[in-house]
């Protein structure tokens, strides 16, 4: 019995501790890459200016350049992200938005998807009900 207890009590621990933050926000930053080649930087370089700030990760090669940014602060949205100066090369600072081609707030996304998940499920399930209603009138 006192095994059992302390397994469960630890189990408890475990997960409370590596729980995932429910007020964390994800972004996704996407860019041009012929617009960063103009520029003459890379989304790593980029990444530079923010990984002060947020957790941050970039991603380049043969899609699209990005960078996933991760936030604790529920506050924030992509105006806000948009508007952190950062540095573009050695020589040239801007804002994100002149920069980013698109920033994507992925948890607002992920609402939205399911929402129009809920609704197309609904009309499926309705137009099933009819269906069946004119099956069984001959």
């Amino acid at each position: 019995m006192k095994n059992l207890f302390l397994t469960i009590l630890c189990f408890y621990i475990f997960t409370s501790v590596f729980a995932k933050n429910p007020n964390e926000k994800t972004f996704l930053i996407l860019f041009d890459k012929s617009e960063l080649k103009i520029n003459k930087t890379s989304p790593e370089y980029i990444e530079l200016s923010l990984m002060n700030i947020f957790q941050t990760k970039s991603y380049s090669g043969n899609s699209d350049a990005a960078i996933l940014v991760k936030t604790s602060h529920q506050q924030i949205d992509k105006c806000m992200i948009g508007d952190f100066i950062i540095r573009i090369n050695q020589e040239k600072i801007a804002t994100l938005d002149e920069v980013a081609f698109q920033i994507i707030d992925l948890d607002e996304s992920k609402g939205i998807y399911q929402k129009l998940l809920a609704n197309l499920e609904d009309k499926n399930q309705k137009s099933k009900k009819s269906n069946k209603l004119f099956k069984s009138n001959p």
